[in-house]
């Protein structure tokens, strides 16, 4: 009885695989894809604020100022990361403020 009940389930899944094989690799890929494309953000991040703060010790300027091109540096790419969003609620704040009176 336990045999007969296993190869139902392999026929099952196989049968599942063939009628819904697509739709289940590309879950999976968009998964693996949305995973890779956050942590290789995070990495080219990481690798700007590396490469501002060497350039600028290796200029000859102190630790202290490339800390602080290092973080504008950040800001910049977190900028041009942000900005659609910042732009929308630029809008919904302007559509929505209390408009001052003419005098």
């Amino acid at each position: 009885m336990r045999k007969q009940s296993t190869w139902l389930w392999v026929i099952a899944g196989l049968l599942a695989l063939f009628l819904f094989g697509d739709e289940i690799l590309g879950l999976i890929g968009a998964v693996v894809g949305l995973v890779i494309s956050i942590g290789v953000t995070g990495l080219v991040l990481v690798a700007i604020a590396l490469g501002a703060f060497a350039l600028v010790v290796a200029i000859g300027g102190s630790i202290a100022v490339g800390v602080a091109v290092a973080g504008v540096a950040l800001v910049a790419v977190l900028f041009s990361w942000l900005w659609p969003y910042l732009l929308l609620l630029g809008i919904l704040y302007l559509l929505v403020r209390k408009r001052p009176k003419a005098v």
